[in-house]
């Protein structure tokens, strides 16, 4: 684990130094190993995505340079206009697919860019012959985000330091007790409800709700009731009996609230990532660092759920700002928490195949 966190903050620290980036024009590269390729891609896709949309197209040329693109067929124009949170997934792809290329034996030349059109790739990814760093891509595999309650016990002091040592410039932590710990939970209570009465918001969301095995089967995206932990006579009720279109009902939205005001009334604290920069490259940077949190969290059986519903209601956002006195943007918010036990990711994923060219 420490060689994997001196390997992430010696990346990262190179990433997030300047908010410009790149493509070289020229580059000499080896060829590589068609399914060590395919072995990074399906780790990378492994990567959380808000309503898990998975908003990645890749491509990938004969010799084995990696190039990315937003899908924007994938992106949800209403709770994320901007693309921000498009582009944080992205970034957690990317960090996933260099974790991986490592422990297969591969560096991996990463190169952003912050002025992409529509189809012209975000990133170009060059994985390079080295040494394998050891890293457990079990981790990536065991990673999810968790929507069940947590322990509300304080979170010890040596795993708070390890969260913070990934970036201690851009991650902040709020102990849940402390007072900024329950301004942020209940400002995320009130972010949630405003959005949830969105009708904009609802019917985005009832879009990617995937409520039958038969759409689980055929999308291989979105929410699913497994996925939400919305299981056993709930979740076949559900599964059997609703529609995407009936979470735009008063009673289930009702439910969403009081599900969202559990979550976060029960967690040990908050973690908090900023920037100084509002360009994609930076928000790719804040998915990366979103991602190896969510790992850290894995290894050390801490709960890990994105609610970022006070971020996209820029009204929230700001008074959050203000509150806890961050001179920079917030960008993520999540609550962690101590659990006795993890279980096994249900969240469906498109297949390699799927979202992938090769040349």
């Amino acid at each position: 684990m420490k060689a994997f966190q001196s390997i992430s903050l010696m990346i990262l620290s190179i990433l997030i130094s300047s908010c410009t980036t790149g493509f070289h024009s020229q580059r000499s590269v080896e060829f590589i190993n068609k399914s060590d390729i395919h072995k990074m891609l399906y780790s990378a896709a492994l990567a959380g995505s808000s309503h898990n949309s998975q908003p990645w197209k890749v491509e990938v040329s004969g010799n084995h340079v990696i190039r990315l693109y937003a899908d924007t067929t994938r992106e949800l124009p209403v709770v994320d206009p901007k693309r921000r949170e498009l582009y944080i997934s992205l970034g957690a792809f990317i960090e996933n697919l260099t974790l991986a290329a490592g422990a297969l034996g591969y560096n991996t030349d990463v190169k952003l860019i912050n002025d992409s059109k529509n189809n012209s790739p975000i990133a170009e990814i060059i994985p390079l012959k080295a040494l394998p760093t050891g890293y457990d891509l079990s981790l990536i595999e065991k990673r999810m985000t968790l929507r069940t309650p947590f322990k509300t016990d304080s979170i010890a002091g040596k795993n708070i330091k390890q969260i913070l040592a990934v970036d201690p410039q851009h991650i902040l932590y709020f102990p849940a007790a402390s007072n900024e710990g329950r301004y942020i939970a209940q400002k995320t209570i009130d972010a949630y409800a405003q959005q949830a009465y969105h009708k904009g918001a609802q019917d985005e969301l009832a879009e990617w709700l995937r409520f039958s095995d038969r759409d689980v089967k055929a999308k291989k995206d979105g929410l699913t009731t497994a996925g939400m932990q919305i299981n056993g006579l709930s979740g076949f009720f559900v599964r059997h009996f609703l529609k995407p279109k009936d979470s735009k009902k008063g009673s289930f939205i009702k439910g969403g609230i009081e599900k969202a005001k559990e979550q976060a009334l029960n967690c040990g604290g908050w973690i908090v990532i900023t920037s100084t920069c509002h360009l994609s490259a930076a928000w790719m940077n804040v998915g990366r660092l979103y991602q190896q949190l969510n790992l850290i969290c894995t290894q050390l059986q801490l709960g890990f759920q994105p609610m970022n519903q006070l971020v996209e209601e820029e009204n929230f956002k700001k008074q959050v700002i203000s509150h806890l006195g961050i001179d920079k943007d917030l960008l993520f918010v999540a609550r962690i928490g101590y659990v006795d036990k993890v279980p096994v990711p249900v969240s469906p994923r498109r297949p390699v195949e799927n979202f992938t060219t090769f040349e």
